[in-house]
C-alpha cells in the first residue's frame, strides 16, 4: 500500500497544486499580458501555409489521374467489329476492324503509327490468352487519307490458339482489342532502313516505312535522303504474288577469289519466276510506296519454293544501298542511329540471320549480333545498328 502511495503521489500532487480553474486563468492572464503576441498571427500562418500545401496536394492528385487515366487507356480491352477479310493467300487474310463505340484509344493508334514499330493484344474470350498482332498502315485506297479502323496481316496457324479463333470469326464479331504496345521506335535520326521481313514480318516493315515518310512531315529537306529496302521472304509464291525484286545497286558483290571456283561447285542457275499479271494485296501495298517514293523504297522478293534465299550474297547487296553520302557531317546523331538494319520474322528467321535472341533474367534481349549478317557487315565494314523485333 504504501509503495502505491508514493507513485501516485507526485502525479496527485501536481495537479492539487495547479487546479484547472487556476491553469486556465494563468493562460488567460499572461495573454493578456503581451497583447502583441496574440493567437491569430500564428494561425493565419499556419492559414497560409495550409492553403499552399493543399494546393499542390490538389494539383499532384489531378496530375496523377490524368496520367492513370491515360496508361489505362492502352491496358484496357477495347471491343472492335471485325467488317471484312480479305484473303491474301490459302493461309492469310488481312482482317479489318472498326471500333464499336467512338473511343479516344485510336488517337494513341494515330500517334503509336508516327513513332515506329508496335503491336496491340488480341484476347482469345474461351481461354482467356492474348497474342500480340501487328497492324498494318491506315490506308484508303481511294483517297489515299486514314481511315477509323484497323488492320491485321494474320497467318493461320493449326497450332496457334488465339490464330485459330481469329480465323473462325463470322464477319461482324466483335474482337477485344487492347494497346498500343510500342516495340521499336524510329527516331528523326534515321535516313535509311534496311528491313529483313519474314513472312507476316512484313507488317511492321510497312510501319517503318509509314513512320519514316510520314511521322515527322515537318523534316520536308531531309525526306528525299530518306531510304527504306525491303527483303521479304516467303515460303510459297502465293503470299508475294506479283511481286518483281528491284535491280541491285552495281558490283554490290565483293569480288571472289580467282582460285575460289576451283574447290567448290557452281551453283546451279535458278530459272527466273514467272510474273504473273494479278499481284497480291501486300504486293500492291508495296508498289504503291515505290511510286509514292521513286527512288527512295526499294522490294527485293525470295521465295523457298523457287530455292531463291536472303544468303550472304544478298545481305552483302543489300548493305551496299546504304549511301554514306546522305548523311550530314553536322548532325547530332551518330552514324548507327542514322543507318538501321530491322529484322522481323518467325525466331528462325531471325536466328538463321542474325542470331537468336537471348533470355536473361526471365526477359528476352536482343542478344549478339552473328551468323549471316556479322559476316557481311564484317566484309562491308557501316556503322549500322541492328534491332530484332
Amino acid at each position: 500500500m504504501f509503495a502505491r502511495c508514493s507513485i501516485g503521489a507526485p502525479r496527485s500532487l501536481r495537479y492539487a497544486s495547479n487546479p484547472p480553474s487556476l491553469r486556465a486563468r494563468a493562460r488567460y492572464n499572461s495573454t493578456a499580458e503581451n497583447p502583441k503576441e496574440t493567437p491569430d498571427v500564428p494561425r493565419s500562418r499556419l492559414s497560409k501555409r495550409g492553403l499552399f500545401v493543399a494546393a499542390w496536394t490538389a494539383l499532384v492528385v489531378v496530375g496523377g489521374w490524368q496520367v492513370y487515366r491515360y496508361n489505362r487507356k492502352s491496358d484496357a480491352f477495347v471491343a472492335y467489329t471485325l467488317v471484312s477479310k480479305e484473303p491474301v493467300s490459302s493461309t492469310a487474310s488481312i482482317f479489318h476492324l472498326e471500333p464499336k463505340e467512338t473511343s479516344s484509344n485510336f488517337e494513341l493508334y494515330k500517334d503509336a503509327w508516327r513513332r515506329g514499330i508496335w503491336n496491340v493484344h488480341f484476347k482469345q474470350p474461351q481461354l482467356q490468352i492474348v497474342r500480340a498482332y501487328t497492324p498494318l498502315p491506315p490506308v484508303d485506297e481511294s483517297t489515299g487519307r486514314e481511315k477509323d479502323e484497323l488492320r491485321f496481316l494474320i497467318r493461320k496457324d493449326p497450332h496457334g490458339e488465339v490464330s485459330s479463333y481469329l480465323h473462325r470469326l463470322p464477319i461482324g464479331a466483335a474482337i477485344e482489342m487492347r494497346g498500343p504496345n510500342l516495340e521499336y521506335e524510329l527516331t528523326p535520326d534515321v535516313r535509311q532502313v534496311v528491313f529483313f521481313a519474314g513472312g507476316t514480318g512484313i507488317a511492321p516493315a510497312l510501319q517503318v516505312a509509314h513512320a519514316l515518310f510520314e511521322g515527322n512531315k515537318s523534316e520536308g529537306d531531309n525526306k528525299g535522303l530518306k531510304k527504306l529496302h525491303i527483303l521479304w521472304a516467303n515460303r510459297m509464291r502465293e503470299d508475294s504474288q506479283g511481286g518483281v525484286s528491284d535491280a541491285p545497286p552495281e558490283e554490290a558483290v565483293p569480288p571472289k577469289p580467282t582460285w575460289s571456283g576451283l574447290f567448290s561447285r557452281p551453283k546451279a542457275k535458278v530459272l527466273a519466276p514467272r510474273v504473273s499479271h494479278d499481284k497480291g494485296l501486300i504486293v500492291k501495298e508495296l508498289d504503291a510506296l515505290k511510286q509514292k517514293y521513286p527512288g527512295q523504297v526499294t522490294v527485293e522478293y525470295f521465295v523457298n519454293a523457287e530455292d531463291t534465299w536472303i544468303d550472304e550474297d544478298a545481305v552483302f547487296r543489300a548493305l551496299a544501298r546504304f549511301d554514306d553520302k546522305a548523311f550530314s557531317a553536322g548532325t547530332a546523331s551518330t552514324p548507327s542511329e542514322q543507318k538501321q538494319i530491322l529484322i522481323s520474322g518467325p525466331p528462325g528467321f531471325i536466328s538463321y540471320l542474325a542470331g537468336p535472341k537471348e533470355w536473361r533474367n526471365g526477359r528476352e534481349e536482343q542478344g549478339s549480333v552473328s551468323r549471316i549478317l556479322a559476316h557481311a557487315i564484317s566484309k562491308n565494314p557501316h556503322h549500322v545498328k541492328v534491332w530484332k523485333i
